[in-house]
């Protein structure tokens, strides 16, 4: 609340001064949705989801200013541990020069650094509310001040980020979940852990190409999406000769997750051949590993390792009252054996395979199907069938089934193995206004 009331003064200060040529553009959303997963016969997990979902957002225009407030929130009948608030952007932005080639930024900010479907090597910069899709994370907003140069190529921009925002993870019965609660993640800066204010930043080029662009990224932060879960306070004991937790009820009850410091140069790049669009991301990332964590594997610490992601998109000629888009991608964990790769994440090697029709009626109707299948581990795949629909100028429906398929092949699971039987149908029911 004291950051937001900075960021009112802030705004304060930039509308004073300026002409009555102000815009202001509020919109929002309102949603009932449910999802209904096969039976799993565990009386404790929530296999119903009903929640009432709200998104708003205020965007101000000024002559040299724009300032977005934009966030959402949850509440879940079922399942408790759904129940969440996040700013998505938040920010105040002042423009700068003869040209307003220059702008200033500080607040809560998305960030879309892909270019893919489903891999995303290079968009890491915001925490993730992992009791959502695979494919793309629900995001949380990233508290930045940010410096950005236009030029004729392109654009260059800096990046400061003072705070670690924590990931969202689902509780104890959530049928995405683990099965167990995790607890509060913790940030590994050298030697500290626990210190949510922690110095990050990067840097930024995008390069504008005559039919596609082109970027590139330098950052050093706390890392996103690969932590190492255990915990981080254990002794060595001579006398069995193995390390051992100091509180081994809170280990196996609520294991803490824990990101460590990284440094990640990537980029993406996007081209269009006709109707053939190609794309590509990579990233390679290297990590700050001077603390260990105790897991159920022994004391682990992060794996440095590339991530690369190459896609290709096709639309169909065909002459009809629809459009027919066609999608395939492989990503790729590098630099790592096959055990690291499946500790790492579900989409370590795989490929997907997607169409996406367009009706081009009156009220937007579209279908996607996508299938995901993993071509390093056996029987690991994913299928996704969504259609959506406006039922009139202010209502949509869209409703879907997804169903992971992944058996566990050894004592612990691994990658997409964890949401094996996870299958359910979506409903959601959402009013614009």
């Amino acid at each position: 609340m004291r950051f937001f009331n900075v960021f009112l003064i802030l705004g304060a200060l930039c509308f004073s001064g300026e002409a009555f040529s102000q815009e202001w553009d509020h919109k929002g959303e309102v949603s009932v949705q449910f999802r209904q997963f096969e039976d799993d016969k565990i009386e404790t997990n929530e296999d119903t989801g009903l929640l009432i979902f709200t998104r708003v957002e205020s965007v101000y225009k000024g002559d040299k200013t724009r300032h977005v407030f934009r966030g959402f929130a949850r509440v879940d009948q079922k399942d408790k541990d759904r129940d969440f608030m996040a700013f998505e952007d938040v920010y105040f932005s002042r423009f700068f020069g003869a040209q307003e080639e220059w702008t200033v930024l500080a607040g809560y900010k998305l960030f879309n650094w892909t270019a893919t479907e489903a891999f995303h090597p290079a968009d890491v910069v915001n925490s993730r509310n992992f009791d959502s899709d695979l494919e793309f994370f629900e995001k949380k907003g990233e508290l930045t001040v940010e410096v950005s140069r236009e030029f004729n190529w392109g654009t260059f921009s800096l990046f400061m980020w003072p705070r670690f925002e924590q990931p969202q993870f689902p509780g104890d019965r959530s049928r995405l979940g683990f099965g167990i609660d995790i607890a509060r993640p913790q940030a590994v800066d050298g030697t500290d852990i626990g210190d949510t204010w922690i110095a990050q930043g990067g840097m930024r080029l995008t390069f504008g190409l005559d039919d596609g662009d082109l970027s590139f990224h330098l950052i050093h932060h706390v890392d996103r999406n690969f932590p190492v879960t255990g915990t981080a306070n254990y002794t060595f004991n001579s006398f069995f000769n193995q390390n051992i937790p100091d509180d081994p009820a809170a280990l196996a009850s609520a294991p803490v997750p824990y990101y460590f410091k990284k440094t990640q140069l990537g980029g993406t790049l996007q081209y269009a051949f006709s109707r053939l669009l190609v794309k590509f991301e990579g990233a390679y990332r290297s990590f700050e590993k001077d603390r260990g964590i105790l897991t159920a594997q022994g004391v682990l610490k992060p794996v440095d390792h590339g991530e690369v992601a190459l896609g290709f998109e096709y639309t169909l000629p065909i002459e009809s009252s629809g459009d027919t888009t066609l999608f395939f991608e492989a990503g790729s964990i590098l630099g790592t054996t096959k055990d690291e790769r499946a500790r790492l994440g579900a989409f370590q090697r795989d490929a997907l395979f997607g169409l996406r029709y367009s009706f081009n009626d009156i009220m937007g109707s579209e279908l996607f199907v996508s299938f995901i299948t993993d071509l390093e581990r056996d029987n690991e795949r994913l299928y996704n069938i969504s259609y959506s629909r406006r039922l009139s100028d202010v209502w949509k429906i869209q409703t879907g089934l997804r169903i992971y398929d992944a058996p566990q092949k050894g004592a612990t699971p691994l990658g997409l193995e964890t949401l094996d039987g996870a299958n359910h149908v979506i409903l959601n029911l959402t009013r614009f206004f």
